[in-house]
Order: structure tokens, then sequence, then C-alpha cells
């Protein structure tokens, strides 16, 4: 059992910065057999909505929620998480519904204090210290793609180490071009050893980088190239978050090396549940020795996969985000079991991918906005829905938010393709 705070203007939302709260919603929540119940309204006072954000003020406000493990406002800021941290309170900066939060603490990760050994466990340090919490929330605040508000203030590279893929998406048209913004589209193929001095100049060229991804242009995991890059990079660029896309064929097998790296995050793009829609969307897999399922047969070993792959990954403490590509007609009413599968297995958020018309699919209209948002809509009842994908080249650089891509200017002086290692195998 823990009790949470809420600060909250109208008992629905999640709405108020911890330092001008003028209410707080007392929760007691049973984690083990998933349920809640409000146990208290404790509003505060006038003087308690203030803009002066002095420590006697934020001090009245920590003492008003003495009792409780946890507090969740829209932003706390670092005096505030530092006086709630001196009396053993956790802060979580999130903007959502209050009861949303709370059926994420049914199955979330965080190392939350129960009330009965308050006294007796040691604190994790607050966010910014040495020691690093790689939780979901944390996260949040310096990835660009894990929903918040960061995708205007945080940057990412993606490295294209990664030209050969080991699934055929009938979706899928993968090429090199310094222009198109998509996924599977780059200038050019970087070798591992190539990225540290690649990241060296894109952190001169963007100051704001936070992350280092890659996200092919083929899959991460068919080679052992972009593992290997990884390793450089954290070597190198310890306080970069590294953040891993793949179709989670091979998933099970490199998770303990994804782990050991320490890569923070990684991305799974998960289609279907259901081996009859999954092969409507993807033709083939090929599996490690080189052998070809199509149809079905290979739509059932790759959701094993994928499945499998997540489950261990978040096991390991590993952040997991879901990729659904929306194909009106064939999974459109499909990917909320997506949702609902992924998030039983410790999967953190979802992003819907509207569909390009391309390839087998070039004849399939891409939904509409309306299209996009009904299916939203449904899957937000497991996931959290991420909701600014950008598409983003497999060689992209700079703020996702800010619709600038950098990648041009990063690699001005390259000029090869690598045309020969793009392929399938």
């Amino acid at each position: 059992m823990i009790r949470a705070a809420f600060a909250t203007g109208d008992g629905i939302n999640i709405n108020r910065h911890f330092g001008v709260a003028d209410r707080f919603d007392i929760y007691e929540i049973d984690r083990e057999n998933k349920t809640f119940e409000k146990v208290d309204t404790r509003r505060i006072d006038s003087l308690g909505v203030s803009l002066q954000h002095d420590d006697s003020l934020l001090a009245r406000l920590a003492d008003a929620i003495d009792d409780c493990n946890i507090v969740f406002s829209a932003r706390s800021g670092e005096h505030a998480r530092k006086i709630l941290y001196d009396r053993k309170i956790q802060s979580v900066d999130i903007e959502r519904e209050v009861e949303f939060v709370i059926n994420k603490l049914f199955t979330a990760r965080v190392d939350i204090i129960d009330p009965r050994y308050k006294e007796e466990k040691e604190r994790k340090q607050y966010e910014g210290s040495n020691n690093k919490e790689h939780s979901f929330e944390n996260l949040q605040k310096r990835h660009p793609c894990l929903g918040g508000h960061s995708n205007v203030t945080a940057g990412r590279i993606h490295l294209p180490v990664s030209p050969v893929c080991n699934i055929g998406c009938r979706f899928c048209s993968r090429g090199f071009d310094k222009s198109v913004i998509r996924p599977g589209v780059s200038s050019l193929i970087l070798k591992p050893e190539e990225a540290v001095e690649t990241v060296r100049k894109a952190r001169e060229i963007c100051p704001e980088l936070t992350v280092v991804g890659i996200a092919g242009p083929g899959d991460t995991l068919a080679t052992d190239s972009a593992l290997e890059t990884f390793r450089l990079v954290k070597e190198n660029f310890p306080d970069l978050i590294c953040c891993l896309s793949t179709n989670g064929f091979r998933l099970p097998d490199k998770v303990e090396e994804i782990a050991e790296i320490g890569i923070e995050t990684i991305t799974v793009t998960v289609n279907a549940v259901d081996p009859e829609i999954e092969a409507q969307i993807n033709s083939f897999v090929i599996d490690s020795e080189g052998k070809r399922h199509d149809g079905v047969e290979g739509a059932k070993l790759l959701i094993g996969k994928q499945l499998e792959g997540i489950r261990l990954a978040a096991q390991k403490g590993i952040v997991v985000k879901i990729n659904s590509v929306l194909v009106p007609g064939i999974n459109d009413k499909h990917i909320p079991e997506v949702a609902k599968k992924t998030q039983e297995l410790g999967a953190s958020i979802l992003n819907i991918i509207p569909l390009i018309p391309q390839n087998e699919m070039k004849d399939i209209k891409a939904p509409s906005c309306a299209d996009l948002e009904e299916v939203r809509q449904e899957s937000g009842k497991y996931l959290e829905v991420f909701r600014h994908c950008q598409h983003c080249r497999a060689d992209s650089l700079g703020i996702p938010g800010k619709g600038k891509d950098l990648h041009e200017e990063l690699y001005k002086d390259r000029k090869e393709r690598a045309a020969d290692t793009f392929s399938h195998g």
C-alpha cells in the first residue's frame, strides 16, 4: 500500500505546479491487488498560492503531504524536489489524468517506498545527483520521443550504421536520399568506428543533444554494428542517453548485451499481435541461420520474438516504447490490443504512426487525422500515447519539435552511399 498526493485543481487532472498548488487529493493505492481509494482532499489556504517559491512556502506545502510517499504535480522546481526528498517524498512531474497515473502505478517498475518501511529504506538520491535514475518519468525530461515537452528542448541524433534488415514489411521502402524526411532513408551508411567523431561534431552543431539513437536504415539487431556503435558511444559520451529501435525479431537474443552496454531505452515496432493480421503487413522474416519464413508462419515467429523481447527488456529496467504503423482496413481496430498486450509485458508508451503509402501498400489510403485520433483514444486506455512523431530519417540530427533537420550540415563533407550493403538478409 502506498499513499500518493496529486496536485489538482479539478480533482480529475494533475494540473497544478507544486509551488502554487492549492489542493492535493490523497489516494491510498494497493499495487498488489490493483485497487485504490481517495481518502482525503487537502486544500491549501490562499497564502499558499504564491509566485514566491521561497523555502518556507515550499516547506509548508511539503508538510501538508508529509504522510505521503509520492506526489504528482504538473511541474516542480529544484528547491521543491530537495525539500520533498528530505522528507522522503518522491516527486514526479506529469500532466495527465489522476486515474491514468494510478493505473500506470499498478504496472510501473518505479521503486516506491511502502509507508510501513518509509523510515527503514534509504532513498535514492533525487534527480541531479551523481546516481542516475533511468525511470520512464526521468527519461521523459531528456528524451524528445518519450512524451512530455522535451520534443522542443532536447536534441537527438540517429546514427545510420545498420543497413541490413531481416523482415519484409510491405510498407517499407528504404533508400538513399538527402532530402526525403521519413524512416528508412539515409544519405549514407556509417561504420561503428566513425560514430564517436560523428557524435562529437553533432554536439557542436546541436548543443541541445541528449539522445543518441540508431534506427536503421535497416534493423539495428540484424547485424552487430549497432551494439558495437553503442559501446563506443557509452565509453566516450556517458552523459548521453542511448536509444535503440528494432523490429524485435532478434531482441530476446540481445537483451543481455543491450543491458550490459547500458542502453536506457528501446523502441520495438509491433504492428499486430495476431499472426493473421501481421501476415498482411509483413511478408516474411529471415532467421539467424538465413532461412526465410513467409506469411503466417513468419508472423507467428516475429510476434513471439517481439513479445518475449519486450518482457525481458522491461524486466531488465530498460524503458520500452512501442511503435505501431496504422494501416487502414488491416490493423486500425487491432492496435488497442497491441497496446494492451505490450503494456502487460512492461512497455511504457505507444507511438502510432500513420501509414505512408508506398511499396506494396502504395494503393492504400493514408489514415486521416480523425482515424488516427480514434485509435489513439482507444489505445490510450492501456498505454500513454506519444503524439509528436516527426517520421525521422535514419541519419537525423536536431530538435524534433523545431522542425529543422541538421543532417545535411552534419554530413556535408561525406559523399559515399554504400549502396552495396543496403539489403535484406
